[in-house]
């Protein structure tokens, strides 16, 4: 048997290995990132004493107006996302200055921005609902800011709203 009657491994072969490989190492950074950004996206909710939240943010302090007329209000804002200008309609329920119910509408002008509000509508709802309105500023919630942006506004125009 001479030296050139022995199989070398198909070039093809390898080449779908070394793909296969890489793929496998790329699934498993963007595993670790997804896994990294899903510990900063804890849901947060600011109090009265504008402390530091989960997820890198800052709170900030709520100002008291007092006393709230019971009822249900409804705003709107217009917020800027990289992709554009987004909006949210915020309802909610007050009564004795406590949220007791909340809901958000909300249609995305891209994907992604119909990705994060749809992650915000499915969290927000516990940082809020049995809380005193003047100590709800939410930062962010489940890797959601920039609809906590719009949130916090369309909730300080309903305080202006029921302010007794």
């Amino acid at each position: 048997m001479s030296v050139q009657e022995t199989k070398s491994p198909n070039k093809a072969l390898i080449a779908i290995i070394i793909i296969v490989l890489l793929a496998a190492v790329a699934a498993g950074v963007v595993y670790i990132v997804d896994t990294q950004n899903e510990g900063e996206s804890t849901p947060s909710v600011s109090s009265s004493t504008g402390s530091a939240i989960a997820g890198g943010g800052q709170a900030s302090t709520a100002t008291s107006t007092g006393s709230y007329n019971n009822g249900t209000y409804t705003a709107s804002d217009d917020y800027s996302t990289p992709e554009g200008l987004e909006s949210i309609t915020l309802t909610v329920a007050i009564s004795g200055n406590t949220i007791t119910s909340a809901s958000i509408e909300s249609s995305g002008n891209s994907r992604e921005s119909r990705q994060y509000q749809a992650i915000f509508t499915d969290n927000f709802k516990s940082l809020v609902v049995g809380k005193d309105i003047d100590t709800v500023h939410l930062s962010r919630v489940a890797g959601s800011s920039l609809t906590s942006n719009g949130f916090n506004t369309a909730l300080d125009q309903i305080k202006n709203d029921a302010a007794a």
